[in-house]
């Protein structure tokens, strides 16, 4: 699940690894303005220097702002109504815009990433810590049962646990590769986690208990999230209804009253835009409950 591309980027990862060889002056001033970006890129696994990360961004949004520039020049001459002082301004600026959104749209895409891989990890780790203590449970040894989860299906948890054992067997220690991992990784609980492995092992304390203290913590956070989302839901039923049944209604009843007096006159096109405006907004507040609701299966 390594990454390697940036969506609407014109260059693949490995292709701005290259690049940024050439252009790692611009990489440099870029990277002074957000030096945050270090440590985005090095949280989804991205080796290479920030630096050249910085300056294929900058040279994709440049493209990006260029064709949008070319585009809008070209449909501005096609129309001759167009004074000629705004057929020059407005592609420029237009453009010039398109290119600091892009921009911006790079540098921050991965920090997006990291909290989106963070949120899968506490939604995974549930599952891979009752595995755990399952199998520490059962006598296995910490390390043996590092590597199992390593080779589990518990998507970014398990590649979190197969880089620590990979690195074990490298000939780093298991605290230091522990420690690496709650430093690395975007999930808040997982760092706890890892934290208290380590504490666990150098004070000698029963991994049992602290598994299953975890454990307890875990499943205490997925009923408080969806507690929370049970309350924001009965609010957002509330608006749905709104918007859905009782505006479009009302405002259709206000329209008509209106035009008796002849204030306001109501046609078809009218009741089609009420129709059409309360179908995006209900697209949207269901889209909204997509987005926030608890996914703690897939």
């Amino acid at each position: 699940m390594a990454i390697t591309r940036i969506p609407f980027m014109f260059f693949s990862l490995a292709q701005a690894q290259s690049m940024g060889v050439r252009f790692h002056a611009i990489g440099v001033r870029i990277i002074s303005f957000y030096p945050n970006v270090r440590y985005d890129l090095r949280n989804i696994g991205v080796e290479f220097p920030a630096e050249h990360y910085c300056s294929a961004a900058v040279l994709s949004a440049l493209a990006w702002g260029v064709l949008v520039l070319l585009f809008l020049g070209i449909l501005m001459l096609s129309v001759s109504a167009i004074p000629a002082p705004l057929r020059i301004v407005l592609p420029l600026l237009i453009g010039f815009l398109t290119f600091l959104i892009a921009t911006i749209f790079y540098l921050f895409y991965p920090k997006m990433i990291g909290k989106s891989i963070g949120t899968t990890i506490d939604r995974e780790l549930i599952f891979a810590m009752r595995d755990m203590l399952i199998q520490i449970s059962s006598g296995i040894p910490l390390f043996t049962v590092i590597e199992n989860i390593g080779t589990a299906n518990y998507g970014y948890v398990s590649m979190e646990f197969k880089r620590v054992a990979t690195n074990v067997k490298g000939g780093n220690p298991l605290l230091h590769e522990l420690e690496l991992m709650a430093i690395r990784t975007q999930s808040e609980y997982l760092k706890k986690i890892s934290w208290q492995l380590v504490t666990a092992i150098r004070s000698g304390a029963n991994l049992t208990a602290t598994l299953k203290s975890v454990v307890k913590v875990l499943v205490d956070y997925q009923f408080s999230i969806s507690k929370s989302f049970n309350a924001e839901l009965n609010f957002i039923i509330l608006i749905f209804m709104l918007l859905s049944a009782v505006l479009p209604t009302i405002g259709t009843t206000v329209l008509v009253i209106f035009s008796v007096f002849g204030m306001f006159g109501i046609s078809s096109e009218v009741l089609l835009a009420v129709v059409v405006i309360s179908f995006f907004a209900q697209a949207g507040i269901v889209a909204y409950v997509y987005t926030k609701r608890p996914n703690f299966f897939s």
